[in-house]
């Protein structure tokens, strides 16, 4: 599989969820493209396609002013989930440490986006129990991005792993047939 074949493929679907065909809050596959990229292609190219994807979506349906936190949730992910990635390792096996990994890259994401809501908006005063009515009141949009991890990434894995030997597959019957 062509790599830049690959990052856009994971642009368009990502790009295309947040800007064309949302499919709710925090249901998303920006994490999927992070685990994703992080696994196949590399931790730069990875933190350049988010960026690439956060951008230009941002630019059509805006942000707040908590942007920073939500970028970066998205971003730092990029330079550790690729340690997650065990070199020749089954597909099974990508598939569920890619959900492991994005699983985190979600907790990880929760803590600090919410810590940037209560720090930079009005809605919670800043205080521990603010701070706390903050992680509380975001539980929903948790669950949401939860379950799209545990539905997105390992049929990610799955779609990546498909194509990957079906092309193995052809390519070793063209070399056949050029041979015989």
């Amino acid at each position: 599989m062509k790599k830049l074949s690959f990052l856009f493929i994971l642009f368009f679907l990502a790009f295309g969820e947040r800007v064309l065909f949302d499919f709710g809050p925090n249901i998303e596959l920006v994490t999927t493209a992070l685990i994703l990229s992080s696994f196949y292609v590399g931790r730069k190219k990875s933190f350049w396609l988010i960026f690439a994807i956060m951008l230009f979506s941002d630019l059509i349906i805006g942000n707040t002013n908590i942007f920073i936190f939500t970028w970066t949730g998205f971003l730092l992910p990029a330079f550790v989930i690729r340690y997650f990635s065990i070199p020749k390792s089954s597909s099974r096996t990508k598939a569920t440490t890619g959900t492991i990994a994005g699983i985190l890259s979600n907790g990880f994401f929760f803590i600090w986006t919410n810590f940037g809501v209560w720090l930079l908006s009005s809605m919670y005063p800043k205080t521990a129990p603010g701070l706390l009515m903050s992680y509380i009141n975001a539980l929903p949009f948790l669950r949401y991005q939860l379950t799209s991890t545990l539905i997105f990434v390992p049929l990610g894995f799955i779609l990546t792993e498909t194509t990957i030997s079906l092309i193995k597959n052809y390519r070793a019957r063209i070399r056949v047939q050029g041979i015989g």
